[in-house]
């Protein structure tokens, strides 16, 4: 846990200050070097389908954070702050080490600026000379920047029992699992998602020009899932009419995008993903700067989160819609 410094932060010396703010630097420094190297090494086949596994633990966490809670707890599953945990009502057990991510943070300073003098009815003011007339005024500027934070896996804590967030699948996916995926698909994509028999043989597809979601007719209800994943993450990912940047890649680029965005989806409801292979992956990162990889991994994390969320909204209706049920039926019991 980190221990806030305000309260003795002043009775240090211009040096100690200085040397306090170094020794920062060089903690931020090396968290950042410990991403970039765990990027590095992600990229090979059997490392990046790890890793994908394990971000889809944490799909509200960045893919940079995900890989410093993996090199430093490698067992997490489920992991929060401090105070997140209090408020679950479990406290963090006697002699646990935190796991250091970064937090975003808006940075907010002062400096003075030169601007124009102008009279109360906003008109500039000139001097004697005839030159505008200015003065400098302080203006508060606004940053971001990152700090380094702690977290707690469950495993560290004790305490009250945890709630469920995820509903898990499996295999077996019913008809109304799928048709939750579905409405959540095109909640998020705004296109409609048509089951059809494809000629082709594809599974299914993303129509750009139709701006529709096609998935082959009576496929398993796992299948189904993960088709409607893949496709959903084109939608988001690769349509050139929403010019986003993600669409001027390749298109092998954009397929294995999308089959990572299904893989951590897939993986995060439980649904068997022993179909999934990424044997090209080394060969396929040789040559791409660390930035690019960099903000790769984070577009899988970020697009994978918005499917989670509005997956979790739709089964999360479902379950309630069904307690709903069985009370009623369970009343009507009583009254016969």
């Amino acid at each position: 846990m980190e221990v806030d410094n305000t309260a003795w932060k002043k009775k240090l010396t211009p040096q100690q200050k200085a040397e306090y703010k170094a020794e920062k630097r060089e903690e931020m420094q090396n968290l950042f070097k410990k991403i970039d190297d765990g990027v590095k090494a992600v990229f090979e086949s059997d490392s990046y389908k790890e890793c994908l596994r394990y971000m889809s633990k944490f799909t509200n966490y960045s893919a940079g954070n995900c890989i410093l809670i993996m090199l430093q707890k490698p067992d997490a599953s489920l992991v929060a702050a401090f105070g997140k945990w209090k408020e679950l009502g479990r406290t963090i057990n006697k002699g646990e080490k935190g796991i250091a991510i970064l937090a975003p943070m808006t940075f907010k300073s002062k400096e003075l600026k030169e601007q124009p003098v102008k009279d109360s009815s906003g008109n500039q003011v000139y001097n004697a000379d005839g030159s505008e007339k200015k003065e400098k005024v302080e203006v508060e500027q606004t940053s971001i920047g990152f700090k380094k934070v702690y977290v707690f896996d469950v495993s560290q804590t004790s305490g009250e029992p945890i709630p469920e967030y995820v509903h898990e699948l499996n295999e077996a996916v019913e008809d109304e699992h799928v048709e939750a995926v579905i409405n959540a698909v095109h909640d998020i994509t705004g296109v409609p998602v048509d089951f059809e028999n494809i000629s082709s043989g594809a599974k299914g597809y993303y129509s750009y020009g139709e701006q529709r979601i096609v998935i082959q007719e009576n496929l398993s209800g796992a299948q189904a899932v993960k088709t409607a994943i893949h496709e959903c993450a084109h939608a988001l990912l690769h349509d050139p009419d929403k010019k986003l940047p993600t669409a001027n890649t390749s298109r092998s680029d954009k397929e294995v995008q999308a089959e990572s965005v299904a893989y951590i989806v897939a993986s995060r409801y439980g649904i068997d993903t022993s179909d999934y292979s990424f044997p090209y992956i080394a060969s396929w990162s040789q040559g791409k700067q660390l930035e690019q990889l960099n903000r790769f991994l984070n577009e899988i994390q970020e697009t994978a989160r918005t499917i989670c969320d509005a997956i979790d909204t739709e089964l999360q209706a479902l379950s309630e819609n069904q307690t709903e049920e069985q009370t009623e039926d369970e009343c009507l019991g009583l009254a016969m």
